[in-house]
């Protein structure tokens, strides 16, 4: 012992640790402790509120009292009571509930890894407990590890469950005691007392509706009746369920409580429409006063969208109109922006602007602005980048997502791991294609600066000697004459377009399958451009570009292809302009001219390396090889 450890303190050391041991020790039952252990587990039951408490007070009931039972008992007999009686999934085809765990790994340790020693305890202690909350447990699982032969335990668990009822456990435990009852009666044809458990489940309910409270209880064992009373060997339902499930649905004010009774009475009354109509009434009706309740526009929104959702869903026209209506006059959003700061290093620009500084001609400044990569950058550097984000985000995991369009209304409500994905991938996407939007338009600008805006028929002429489409060149020629004259909304509306017709021209050279035949009245159609990516990846497209489309173009991002085209494309930023001219051009600068037919091999190979070299006269060579020559010898 060290001088300065005050006495004793090394043999409290040592008894702590003996007490670890003990509690380490591996169970060996001896039926003479049982009586003992019996007793101990019924007042540990008496006046508990639930069998998680009666697991706690077991230690403290033998705590400071010296006890012969030893610690490895005791660690059994809290285990005992530490499992829980959870009940299955609303719409379950086999109402009840279940104790678990049941295999492991777990905390407590599972049922079954359990191992003979305890098993011989829990028999043992079945028939040996007094308290019905003690029966019931110990019963149980006797019962649901087949320890004993015959249905004796299940029987002794149900009365047991049934005795708690009324008792000091609170209700929410009684009812999942009935639904464990309910279950183990029906699985092993306890016919004597499942009507027994029945008018205890329709009690409680009516207890509960009472006093308007136990919404859960009410939900659970209603949505159990229902599924046991549609079984074959039920001659005639319960009038009652019906009548419950009536109140219930005008009992309670909470949503979510509303929506389980309404899905409970669509289970039961199919085929009755008067009351499934009123269901489903009563139900959108409830998303509606959220948002009358709501303090938020944002919140109340998202309630008058659920609304309109659910209405749709049920087939009520009426109240999806009231919905979309009020949805549509609701009070304006206050967005809050979150700024965060980039930090982009100058080279990086430079490096970028450097071949437009040294191009002797417009035209091979153009040419490298034609050759730049996806704004969006590398597929799978951006995939590597959403999933480290969302790895480490617990927000993004538990959240709830919901996107809004146009106009401050609710687009779309991300649900799912896929989805949640899905969206950081773009919005990874998006913080690239805004840095490149700067560089691309900077780019521009500079041509500009030092060659001047160039003639309009030059630019198409040089567009189309390098083989692509005539009518695609001259439309790109234009909207990058508007650019430069500072017309970005122009450009904007004048090239997106060419996108989907480009992408489409592409795909009609491979002879790809795309055309939607008429069918009846309907018309036959080309798909939009969300359903020609697809293809033009089977074929071979740049899955960096690919991405790059959808996260500019479409409603996955940025979505300009439709605001563009539906008009709600207000101010168009130089940026986005340049962006839209770049996503036109890599397309409209490899399709080629109608009397060319390319070797199918020759399209795909332009579609994986979409790069453009412009061609130059004479001249322009002739000058570059006497710059190369001087600079060679200058070095």
């Amino acid at each position: 012992m060290s001088d300065a450890e005050p006495v004793g303190r090394g043999e409290d050391r040592d008894r702590n640790s003996r007490s670890t041991d003990k509690d380490l020790a591996v169970y060996d039952h001896d039926p003479a402790l049982v009586p003992e252990l019996a007793r101990l587990a019924d007042e540990a039951c008496e006046g508990a509120e639930g069998s998680h408490e009666a697991s706690l007070r077991v230690r403290r009931l033998v705590k400071g009292v010296d006890s012969t039972i030893g610690m490895a008992a005791i660690r059994e007999l809290v285990i005992t009571f530490a499992y829980s009686v959870a009940p299955r999934p609303l719409g379950s085809t086999q109402p009840g509930a279940d104790l678990v765990p049941l295999q492991g790994p777990s905390v407590p340790r599972a049922l079954r890894e359990a191992n003979d020693q305890v098993q011989s305890l829990w028999i043992d202690l079945a028939s040996s407990v007094t308290h019905p909350l003690a029966r019931a447990r110990c019963a149980d699982i006797v019962f649901t590890l087949r320890l004993v032969k015959g249905r004796e335990a299940a029987e002794n668990a149900v009365q047991g469950y049934l005795d708690l009822v009324g008792g000091s456990l609170q209700l929410h435990e009684q009812g999942d005691g009935l639904l464990r009852a309910w279950g183990l009666s029906q699985a092993v044809g306890l016919t004597s007392l499942a009507p027994l458990v029945s008018t205890a489940m329709l009690a409680m309910v009516e207890g509960a509706l009472s006093r308007h409270s136990d919404p859960h209880v009410v939900v659970q064992l209603l949505d159990a009746l229902v599924m046991a009373q549609r079984k074959k060997n039920v001659k005639s339902p319960d009038p009652r369920v019906d009548d419950l499930l009536d109140r219930a649905l005008l009992a309670y004010s909470d949503t979510h409580t509303i929506s389980d009774l309404a899905s409970v009475v669509r289970r039961r009354a199919a085929g009755d429409r008067m009351r499934l109509q009123h269901a489903n009434e009563v139900e959108v009706k409830a998303y509606l006063n959220d948002a009358d309740k709501a303090t938020s526009a944002l919140i109340a929104r998202a309630h008058l969208n659920d609304a309109a959702s659910k209405a749709r869903q049920l087939g009520l026209p009426d109240l999806e109109a009231i919905a979309v209506s009020r949805l549509q006059s609701a009070p304006p959003v206050e967005w809050k922006s979150i700024q965060t700061e980039l930090k982009v290093p100058n080279s990086y620009f430079r490096d970028f602007l450097r071949p437009y500084r040294c191009a002797d001609t417009w035209i091979t400044a153009l040419g490298a602005w034609f050759n730049t990569d996806s704004p969006s950058g590398a597929y799978e550097s951006n995939m590597a980048t959403a999933r480290n984000v969302l790895n480490q985000s617990i927000v993004a995991r538990l959240a709830t997502t919901i996107l809004f369009g146009h106009d401050d209304l609710p687009k779309r409500v991300l649900s799912g791991d896929d989805e949640a994905f899905q969206h950081e991938l773009v919005r990874v996407e998006m913080i690239g294609i805004q840095i490149h939007g700067i560089m691309l338009a900077d780019a521009l600008d500079l041509i500009k600066v030092r060659f001047g805006i160039p003639p309009l028929g030059e630019i198409e002429e040089c567009l189309t000697a390098a083989g692509a489409h005539p009518a695609f060149c001259r439309t790109l020629a234009k909207s990058l004459h508007l650019y430069w004259v500072g017309e970005f909304e122009a450009a904007v509306h004048l090239s997106v377009p060419k996108v989907e017709a480009a992408a489409r021209a592409l795909l009609l050279e491979l002879n790809e399958p795309m055309y939607r035949v008429a069918v009846g009245d309907g018309t036959g159609v080309f798909p939009g451009l969300g359903a020609l990516l697809d293809p033009l990846l089977e074929n071979d497209f740049d899955p960096d570009w690919e991405r790059f489309f959808r996260a500019f173009l479409l409603n996955e991002g940025e979505n300009v292809r439709n605001l563009a085209a539906h008009g709600f494309l207000d101010e168009v930023s130089r940026e986005t302009a340049a962006l839209a001219l770049r996503a036109c051009a890599l397309l409209v600068l490899i399709t080629s001219t109608g009397p060319v037919d390319r070797d199918r091999a020759l399209v795909k190979a332009a579609l994986a390396k979409p790069t453009l070299v412009l061609p130059r006269s004479w001249w322009q060579r002739t000058v570059s090889a006497v710059r190369a020559a001087r600079r060679e010898l200058l070095w």
